[in-house]
């Protein structure tokens, strides 16, 4: 069974929700969550958690947890909600760039390339390395149920998209 972490800064809004989102939507795919500077044992976001509820997944018994090397290295692939977090693992453990993409771009390239299989790594040749902030999942933390409804738009219009609902 494959093993996705999504990964963004405090794992309570987007990587948290995508880990719930994705639990909820596919079976077969281990998933779990982390931060790069995780606010530690906090629960899901209240405006996520929300959305997360409305959508049909449960933010209940989730724990914000840190970034670690060990926990980095035991994904099969690595989703991350903006390029800061894939440039935070470049930094830190660079030979995981290889299975460490940004989340919107990912799922795009999988579209664009039937012979790639969802929830592993993409091959080099369709990697692009120039991202831009519109690839980006940006923070919802404290900007109102708007932000946090459009940022799990985002996050599930990706699920789908690697899901095979492209």
């Amino acid at each position: 069974m494959a093993r996705v972490l999504f990964v963004c800064t405090g794992n309570i809004c987007r990587s948290a929700y995508a880990e719930r989102r994705a639990q909820h939507l596919v079976s077969d795919v281990e998933f779990v969550s982390a931060g790069t500077h995780a606010m530690r044992g906090w629960g899901v976001d209240d405006q996520m958690a929300v959305e997360l509820d409305r959508r049909g997944g449960s933010s209940e018994g989730f724990s914000a947890q840190q970034l670690t090397a060990p926990l980095a290295r035991s994904a099969d692939l690595i989703l991350c909600a903006t390029g800061e977090h894939r440039g935070f693992i470049a930094e830190e453990w660079p030979d995981l760039l290889n299975r460490t993409f940004v989340m919107k771009p990912y799922a795009r390239d999988l579209v664009a390339s039937p012979a790639a299989a969802a929830w592993s790594p993409l091959p080099s040749t369709l990697f692009r390395p120039a991202l831009t902030r519109q690839d980006d999942i940006a923070d919802p933390y404290r900007l109102g149920h708007s932000e946090a409804a459009r940022a799990a738009d985002e996050i599930d219009n990706v699920l789908s998209r690697i899901a095979g609902e492209r």
